[in-house]
């Protein structure tokens, strides 16, 4: 019991650290490890990454927007969409088989690690202010140069939908959707990525409390895990904004391109076993 509680603290770390770097909730570290390494059912695996998403959410977002990192507007536009999807997914999974749930999982996870491989960061932000700031428009300060950038939104719509779709996958499998969520207001929205990063883990706070609802209805759910992997999440999340600000994500999105691309066969190995 005690080597599993010191396992879900350091889950909860490193999840929370990923969170930071890569603008993800943690789910697609969180889910795999507990249903493969530690033998929880899916959907209480599913459950329990929603829980602990929401306090890394938190945690992050606090300092990041201490920062000016968050583009509350934007994030505020596009939750709207991102909810409606989170509940729905969340309705779905309930209603489906633990093995059906670890193959759209493993599927899920196999599109993740293609998108991260595919992306290729935008940035449109300029040192000098525009003359014109739309409703969405910005500025942050840039942890490495020290300088405010200041930016421009765009397809704000467009960018939305693939909010809801965020939602949806949010619900039904315990991620924060951030994968989809943060290339898309990079390379739709033109919003930079350290930005379009601090937002979308300040939304997946609010998409992962929504998802979260029909599993606690249904009773999925384990207290003491998610209670250790949250105080593995606060540390992390310290350590992340203490230490990682201005560490090069790339090396680290490589790394969690080989991690998700493992955990998503041990899935198909663990559905087809049964």
């Amino acid at each position: 019991m005690v080597i599993e509680l010191i396992g879900l603290l350091v889950l909860g770390f490193a999840a929370a650290v990923i969170a930071y770097l890569l603008g993800v909730g943690g789910g697609a570290l969180i889910v795999p490890i507990l249903v493969v390494f530690f033998d929880f059912p899916v959907h209480e695996a599913v459950a329990v990454s929603l829980v602990v998403i929401v306090a890394s959410s938190l945690s992050l977002t606090s300092v990041n927007l201490l920062k000016n990192l968050v583009n509350v507007k934007l994030a505020l536009y596009m939750e709207l969409s991102a909810i409606v999807g989170a509940v729905a997914g969340g309705l779905i999974s309930v209603n489906i088989s633990g093995e059906a749930l670890a193959y759209i999982f493993a599927s899920i996870m196999f599109v993740t690690a293609f998108i991260m491989w595919k992306k290729s960061e935008v940035d449109t932000s300029t040192s000098e202010k525009p003359d014109e700031m739309g409703e969405f428009d910005t500025s942050y300060v840039d942890a490495q140069s020290g300088s405010i950038r200041y930016y421009k939104v765009s397809s704000v719509n467009k960018t939305a939908g693939f909010a809801f779709f965020a939602g949806i996958v949010s619900g039904l499998l315990g991620l924060g959707g951030g994968v989809f969520k943060v290339p898309a207001m990079n390379i739709i929205s033109k919003v930079p990525i350290k930005a379009a990063t601090a937002t979308s883990n300040f939304m997946i706070c609010f998409t992962a409390s929504a998802g979260a609802i029909p599993y606690m209805l249904k009773g999925y759910f384990h207290p003491i895990a998610a209670g250790a992997m949250v105080i593995g999440v606060f540390a992390g999340s310290k350590f992340a904004t203490g230490r990682l600000s201005k560490v090069e994500s790339k090396r680290i999105k490589r790394l969690f391109i080989i991690f998700v691309l493992f955990v998503a066969l041990q899935m198909v190995y663990k559905a087809v076993q049964g």
